[in-house]
């Protein structure tokens, strides 16, 4: 009986009847690897924050966070005369911050019983259930580093916005252009902007409720109009509370580092007739331009 292929690792895997088999899936375990893999890739939130980082090993990494304005220099240049020296200019040195790798994982065991009869619907179910647990946790502290980096800045990095539920969009009670979601996306940019930060603002992070709205207030329009405000996607996810949204600037936020990647383990317990299936990961993720966020509050929560 043939094999199923699994793709990695943006598409998620697919069963025919009994093609994939539960023997075949626990032997050798990086299938199960890469099947946890296909499924949480999808709906992490870390990958649109952080950029992948160096390998890391001991445990931690020392890095710099920015916590004022650095576009410029602390000394401003100088006219210099012919025959006189430059002026001397630099920047101030931040202290270094450390950053500790954690490590996060789950098991279930797999009954004698149901791979002799090759249960495999209940199999997929419980390796659905681990890859959604973990993706649950890495976004919940993706989301919480966000939250401690915004905080570090005294709210520098936080405006209220609009009540994207209150938008009229027709009629003689029609809400005016300031009042629509895509001021609030706009208004990021302009205070990143008027603060000089250099930085570009082109993903919105957002509760499922938010992304609702902005579907139901521009329908057809939608994507135009993230376009039309420099925002390449808008991702929507359980773990940012109904009302908030952050404005990211990809690549520049900080880093993701890995110790050790996604990989899974299995044991066969004689005494038991059970085979333990173990996943684990330990990444460690780190903001060293907090300026590259913007967090909006007071978008609206359903009723």
């Amino acid at each position: 009986m043939g094999i199923t292929p699994v793709t990695y690792p943006l598409a998620p895997p697919t069963v025919s009847g009994d093609s994939l088999t539960v023997d075949a899936a626990l032997n050798p375990p990086r299938r199960i690897t890469r099947r946890i893999a296909d499924i949480s890739l999808q709906n992490f939130i870390v990958s649109r924050i952080f950029s992948p980082g160096q390998p890391v090993s001991g445990g931690a990494v020392v890095y710099e966070q920015a916590t004022l304005n650095q576009l410029y220099l602390d000394r401003d240049v100088e006219r210099v005369m012919p025959g006189d020296e430059f002026p001397i200019v630099g920047s101030s040195r931040q202290a270094p911050k450390v950053a500790e790798v954690e490590k996060y994982g789950g098991k279930f065991f797999v009954l004698r019983e149901a791979r002799d009869r090759n249960n495999i619907a209940h199999f997929n179910n419980q390796v659905i259930q681990l890859a959604n647990t973990i993706t649950r946790k890495v976004n919940t502290r993706s989301v919480a580093e966000l939250e401690a980096a915004i905080a570090g800045l005294g709210g520098a990095g936080t405006y209220a916005g609009n009540n994207w539920a209150s938008v009229v969009t027709a009629g003689t009670s029609a809400s005016n252009a300031s009042a629509y979601p895509a001021a609030d996306v706009a208004k990021a940019q302009y205070l990143a902007d008027v603060d000089e930060l250099g930085v570009q603002y082109d993903i919105w992070l957002v509760n499922p409720y938010q992304k609702y709205l902005w579907g139901v207030i521009y329908g057809d329009r939608a994507a135009q109009a993230l376009a039309d405000n420099g925002i390449r996607e808008m991702f929507a996810s359980n773990r940012i509370p109904a009302g908030t949204g952050y404005a990211v600037a990809s690549g520049q936020v900080g880093e993701l580092g890995i110790e050790q990647p996604l990989e899974t383990e299995t044991d066969y317990i004689v005494k038991n007739q059970k085979t333990l299936v173990q996943s684990s990961v330990r990444p460690v993720m780190y903001v060293t331009n907090p300026y590259s966020i913007k967090k909006v509050t007071g978008l609206g929560t359903p009723a």
